[in-house]
């Protein structure tokens, strides 16, 4: 979706409900060398990423929010939110899904964020 179209989306919802929540989970970081090479990959697939605009940092993710009319945000990369979770899932986590290489799994939660 198209910046300025989201940007009406979300001006639109903080204009008409008193009260709510909005979880938005998106690539971030899209300026760096890896985000370059994620753009360039989905470009060469025919994925145009539309609204990378607002995907260039957590700031400009938050900045979204606040400049719509929200009256508050929080921003986490992925790789914050996994050490966040108890070690416990982390270790289930890690049997499920076999990490082989560690360092290609942070460089793509630092991509993705929730905001």
């Amino acid at each position: 979706m198209e910046t300025n179209l989201s940007a009406q989306l979300l001006q639109w919802i903080s204009d008409n409900f008193k009260t709510s929540f909005f979880i938005n989970y998106e690539q971030v970081n899209m300026e760096d060398t890896f985000g370059t090479v994620m753009l360039r990959n989905l470009m060469g697939r025919g994925c145009e990423l539309l609204g990378v605009d607002a995907c260039r940092s957590l700031e400009t993710q938050k900045q979204r929010f606040l400049l719509t009319g929200w009256n508050g945000d929080e921003s986490l990369e992925m790789m914050q939110v996994y050490k966040r979770l108890p070690q416990a899932d982390i270790q289930r986590i890690q049997k499920l899904e076999f990490m082989d290489d560690v360092e290609v799994i942070s460089q793509l939660f630092q991509h993705y964020a929730i905001t």
